[in-house]
């Protein structure tokens, strides 16, 4: 590609100076620690064009020299156990790794030498990445046998280094070529390392060459080519020919308005175009009291999201294998709809697409707490303050529900009445049993079958039913007060009262994420099934899945995900949906606590929003009112008809 401006080489180091350092970000000096999620976006403080050219510059530099068994860019994700082992300042090394993946961190400034002794015993940690930033490491003997040591021990691990600064600082480092891989950025800053990790996890690919000697092991011109796009890039919008300053200030107009209307106390967006994510943002607090900001790494609950990203990917799978068909009734895979003497079913001849496309005749959704209160108590036959053999559903702090209330949802809605068929009706029913049709058919649990074929490897650790058994509450975004059931605010726990009632795990409701790790199985969607050099789906279940089903009956939806109206294109901007620049192939899904994701093949698009505006009640639906989600999205279909309108050849 020609640059339409040049750069002297004077200026072009002026502007490398001035990419931000690691501001607030201070290595752990105190030796081990859990990952804990920190800010690692920073702002370039010169202009977008020119930052733009520095990206570029800077990733072209990044070298690899040593990549054996193409341990770069990283694959199965979900085999050992990581570790991040950070020397010097390597914020930003360790910020942007937990976008790709979390994973425990030691990390030591400018004086690690006491780190070999907390080295001697790696445990279980088979997989390390080491990051390295040597401007300001010490240059004397003992810190030369520190090196030395450090190496060996590394090298009896799987090990990629990822080393920031001048490649002839390798020279102190001894029997460095033992290790897997041997990355160099060639720069010690903020982007140099952003960018090293991005080319760890192919996000980019590595072209550099060494322009001089770095020690007798590799001399000028070395340089291994590794791959890159199987997983998100982060960016900057100019990389996709978009104006970064335009879009933010659009984004900010319309989110700014929404947080002074009192829509939702605070939100996230991301934005990915070709795969890479140009917007990746927070704004305001966990609440209205403002305590607590937004920040990127927050887990949402994604409420009806759930649906397209649980039981959906495992239905999705079991179709490939063969296993599933999805015009064959239901009972023939679940056994509670199957009608026998003394138990008639009118549920027998269901068939699961009708079902999983909202035209089947279901009822759209049931409340089943009501049944297990009695006068506004909790009845002790369904009720214990503490967890127990038979009481394992925790539904709140100290409010444990018996097992067998599992078997009375799935009662009521065997026995609830049916509607007209072939009208299309959105109903939640059919997702709130797929965790149980899709164990009978899998032989897994649901949440097994999830993480190890699809959450795990696309290192989305986050994607999590239950998150307060994984994740500190203070990246647990809370929702409503419920005044009805739980008589609490409700954090960390699903909003949801029909997936509650099931212990958080349903096919309707009960998964939180961060909207990084979202992104990533969505990206898988918007791929045809593939991510991160691994395939997940084929490209013809997800083609069947994403397009309209049952256009004949005025139902735009498709096996599970949402679709635009049928006759978009031909409706007013305010009848719209999800809005008028949405092709005919895009799909998503909303969610009921504020969140909304829609991706567009059509312009390789992945758009996620996440809030909590059911916080403090959901009678606030001013983001519903005020098309706050969907006007972010069409927002970014006018950038690209700008964008389109002035290519060259165009009028």
């Amino acid at each position: 590609m020609q640059y339409l401006y040049k750069i002297s080489i004077f200026s072009l180091a002026l502007l490398l100076k001035t990419v931000p350092q690691l501001n607030g970000i201070s290595p752990d000096q105190t030796g081990y620690e859990r990952y804990s999620a920190v800010e690692c976006v920073a702002r370039d403080s010169f202009p977008a064009e020119s930052s733009l050219f520095v990206r570029r510059f800077q990733e072209s530099a990044i070298t690899v020299l040593s990549n054996r068994n193409e341990i770069i860019p990283l694959k199965e994700l979900d085999r050992g156990e990581f570790l991040f082992l950070g020397i010097g300042n390597t914020g930003a090394f360790s910020c942007r790794l937990s976008d790709y993946l979390e994973m425990p961190v030691i990390s030591y400034g400018a004086d690690p030498l006491p780190l070999l002794t907390l080295l001697e015993d790696l445990g279980d940690y088979d997989r390390i990445i080491a990051g390295i930033s040597a401007t300001d490491l010490p240059a004397d003997p003992d810190y030369e046998k520190f090196a030395e040591d450090l190496i060996n021990i590394l090298a009896s691990r799987e090990t990629v280094i990822l080393f920031a600064g001048p490649p002839s600082h390798l020279a102190y480092w001894k029997g460095i070529e033992k290790i897997d891989g041997l990355m160099v950025a060639g720069y010690d800053n903020f982007l140099a390392q952003d960018l090293s990790v991005q080319v760890l996890f192919g996000a980019a690919g590595a072209s550099g060459r060494l322009d001089y000697d770095a020690g007798i092991l590799f001399p000028a011109g070395s340089g291994i080519s590794t791959t890159g796009g199987i997983r998100l890039k982060y960016t900057i919008p100019e990389e996709v020919g978009l104006d970064g300053e335009e879009l933010m200030t659009g984004l900010d107009s319309i989110i700014n308005a929404g947080l002074s209307a009192g829509a939702f106390p605070g939100c996230r967006v991301l934005v990915a175009v070709r795969g890479k994510v140009i917007i990746d943002e927070a704004w305001g607090y966990h609440t209205y009291a403002g305590r607590i900001a937004v920040e990127r790494h927050d887990l949402y609950d994604l409420a009806s999201v759930t649906k397209i990203t649980g039981p959906l990917p495992m239905y999705m799978k079991l179709v490939d294998q063969g296993l599933l068909d999805l015009d064959r009734p239901l009972s023939y895979y679940w056994d509670d709809w199957k009608g026998r003497l003394f138990r008639r079913s009118n549920k027998e001849d269901l068939v699961l697409r009708d079902l999983l496309s909202h035209q089947s005749g279901i009822v759209p959704y049931i409340n089943f707490w009501p049944q297990s209160i009695r006068n506004g108590l909790y009845t002790r036959r369904w009720y214990n303050p503490q967890k127990s053999e038979k009481y394992s559903l925790e539904i709140s702090n100290h409010l444990f529900l018996r097992n067998n209330f599992r078997q009375r949802v799935y009662r009521t809605i065997r026995r609830s009445d049916l509607l007209s068929h072939g009208e299309y009706r959105y109903s939640c029913l059919p997702f709130i049993i797929s965790p149980g049709v899709i164990e009978s058919i899998d032989g897994r649990s649901y949440t097994t079958a999830l993480y190890a074929d699809f959450y795990k490897p696309l290192g989305a650790a986050t994607l999590r039913y239950i998150p307060r058994n994984h994740f500190p509450l203070h990246r647990i975004v809370p929702t409503e007060y419920d005044t009805h059931y739980r008589q609490q605010l409700v954090h960390g726990y699903v909003h949801d009262e029909a997936a509650a009632v099931l212990g958080g795990i349903s096919g309707n409701a009960g998964l939180f994420s961060t909207a990084g790790d979202l992104a990533k199985l969505l990206q898988m969607f918007l791929n045809g099934g593939k991510y991160g050099g691994k395939r997940y789906l084929s490209e013809e279940v997800l083609a069947e899945f994403t397009s309209v089903q049952f256009p004949e009956n005025n139902n735009r939806r498709g096996i599970g995900f949402d679709k635009p109206l049928l006759d978009n294109n031909c409706v007013s901007p305010e009848r719209a949906y999800p809005c008028t620049g949405a092709s005919a192939a895009s799909y998503g899904h909303g969610g009921f606590t504020g969140t909304f994701v829609w991706m567009d093949p059509e312009y390789e698009l992945l758009y996620v929003f996440l809030s909590n505006r059911v916080h403090p009640t959901r009678e606030n639906n001013l983001l519903g009112r005020m098309n706050i989600r969907t006007n972010i999205l069409q927002l970014f279909y006018e950038e690209f008809e700008k964008m389109q309108s002035e290519e060259p050849g165009c009028n």
